[in-house]
């Protein structure tokens, strides 16, 4: 693959209730070397919970990496990176802790060779 070549999707989970668990699709990343996501929770509601970028090498078993972030009630948008990607496989994950019944969550990545 030659350098810089893009991965993007600007609707990799769209409009989708965070009063659950949510874990996006299997990124295949073969030949990315970063990635970074853009989470948006575009509702005033209070959702509680982390987002993490999960890895894995076979699609299976899958590691939360250091690429985290904390939601914490309202609106808000977080952007999480990580350069260096350690595996072929990506996805985020989202891991409720509490509220959110009525806020939806937004992403969208960009990874980049």
């Amino acid at each position: 693959m030659p350098f810089n070549t893009y991965k993007n999707n600007q609707s990799y989970i769209a409009a989708t209730t965070m009063g659950a668990d949510v874990t996006g699709d299997t990124i295949d990343a073969e030949g990315m070397n970063s990635c970074s996501f853009t989470a948006v929770n575009a509702s005033d509601n209070s959702p509680n919970g982390d987002l993490h970028i999960q890895v894995s090498n076979d699609q299976s078993t899958w590691v939360n990496t250091t690429a985290t972030a904390a939601i914490g009630g309202g609106a808000e948008t977080n952007l999480i990176e990580l350069t260096d990607l350690p595996a072929r496989f990506a996805r985020m994950k989202y891991t409720r802790s509490s509220g959110g019944a009525d806020a939806t969550l937004n992403v969208a990545f960009t990874m980049k060779s």
